[in-house]
């Protein structure tokens, strides 16, 4: 699977709050951000880039993708930060997502689909080091914040 659409195609069961879509994302200084937010939350890149202090945001190439995530297009996971060995890629969450007791992801490859607690979930990321900044997306898609933390706040 290489897009939220053929995920749908082939659910047994009709989606819920848990599936997620994930864009791994680059910045002209070459940082990179995994987002993981509602499979049908409508992203403005834009927008989410100011929101994060970004500068422009792009897709990271599938070159940078193994490089940092040791995974191929179409299985981009949080899953993956464990590749992400130097710490180099921010994780960012949707706020609804975080408020959800399952989520549904790829195990490193999109030929499948595992489910995860929520919480468990952001523990892991934490384990990787990867400590998960929360951004809350307005229904118009434009809009983003990222929350106030400090570092005992991060999920």
């Amino acid at each position: 699977m290489f897009t939220v659409e053929d995920s749908k195609a082939l659910r047994v069961t009709p989606g819920g709050q848990g599936d997620i879509k994930n864009l791994f994302l680059r910045n002209k200084k070459g940082k990179m951000w995994l987002v993981s937010c509602q499979e049908d939350r409508a992203i403005d890149l834009k927008a989410l880039a100011k929101a994060l202090g970004a500068g422009r945001f792009s897709f990271a190439s599938e070159a940078r993708m193994m490089e940092y995530l040791g995974i191929k297009p179409g299985s981009v996971s949080p899953l993956a930060l464990v590749n992400d060995r130097t710490q180099s890629v921010r994780f960012v969450i949707d706020h609804k997502l975080t408020q959800t007791n399952v989520i549904y992801l790829h195990p490193l490859v999109n030929t499948r689909t595992t489910t995860m607690a929520t919480a468990d979930l952001l523990a892991y990321c934490a384990q990787t080091g990867h400590l998960a900044d929360i951004i809350t997306f307005a229904e118009d898609g434009v809009h983003c914040t990222l929350m106030e933390t400090d570092e005992t706040d991060h999920v």
